[in-house]
């Protein structure tokens, strides 16, 4: 059995939770490959059906990501995958139900999902510091149960029928995730004016930043520089930069932060199915 971690993780709690559910795979060939890097997201990789992928995306992928790069990437032969999202102590919406239609039409089989809570990308005031050590111990629970699900069991079948995760964060989030979860396609843009960023003084031209920009966004000319049209606004730069000199500046956007941030206090624990 080869086992293949994929993740878009511009904050790497997606990352980390794909790492601690492979953990519970014992003497596995592993094999990762990370979607933030452009160069693999414009490559075809293709799998068999004595590989296992573990996909780990997060839920505003659909809004701020490159699904269709990414799942545009891969190749199966009625391939077993685990589907993984991450949200910021908040809702998945329908993020599990279309990674799957996507990845069938790929050649995939879902043989088991997850749920699970990652620090948001835009605070550090939701879900700090997760996944913690609890956290770790449900993912690596269930990278065992997946392991004897498909290599001892050899059962490669999923009888959950997956719903929507709807929020409780009042009627505009609740109306915002029906939108977004009835636009076809596995995802759009918010507008360009939402992703504007602002480099304070703290910066060192350290160039982390540009490394670290899926789509290249980033430029290092003396000072950094944004390219506003490139930006989806996934904040890996903001998460990534050393010193916290970036940081997203509409006014709109902070708006929307500061309105969910009262209903994501509460711990929100993950939700698997095998």
């Amino acid at each position: 059995m080869n086992l293949h971690l994929i993740y878009f993780s511009p904050g790497g709690t997606t990352k980390k939770t794909v790492m601690n559910i492979a953990k519970g795979f014992p003497s596995s060939n592993v094999q990762k490959i990370d979607m933030l890097r452009k160069s693999n997201r414009e490559k075809i990789f293709e799998f068999g059906k004595e590989d296992v992928i573990i996909l780990g995306m997060m839920t505003a992928t659909k809004l701020f990501g490159v699904p269709n790069e990414v799942i545009g990437a891969l190749k199966g032969n009625d391939t077993p995958f685990v589907g993984i999202v991450t949200c910021g102590n908040g809702y998945y919406g329908s993020s599990l139900k279309v990674m799957t239609k996507a990845m069938e039409k790929r050649g995939f089989k879902m043989v088991a999902a997850g749920g699970f809570i990652g620090q948001y990308s835009f605070s550090d005031k939701i879900a700090s510091g997760r996944p913690d050590e609890a956290d770790e111990i449900v993912q690596k629970k269930f990278g065992e149960d997946i392991y004897h699900k498909l290599i001892v069991n050899n059962d490669r079948t999923f009888k959950h029928k997956l719903k929507i995760d709807w929020p409780n964060e009042g009627a505009f989030s609740a109306f915002k995730c029906a939108l977004i979860s009835a636009l076809p396609g596995l995802g759009f843009g918010l507008p360009k004016s939402w992703n504007e960023l602002e480099i304070s003084n703290d910066c060192i031209q350290c160039g982390k930043c540009v490394k670290i920009c899926p789509v290249e966004a980033l430029t290092l000319d003396g000072t950094i520089q944004q390219d506003r049209d490139l930006c989806f606004g996934c904040q890996a730069c903001n998460r990534g930069c050393p010193k916290g000199a970036i940081k997203p500046v509409s006014s709109k956007l902070i708006k929307s932060i500061n309105n969910v941030t009262p209903y994501r206090t509460t711990r929100k624990e993950p939700i698997v199915f095998i």
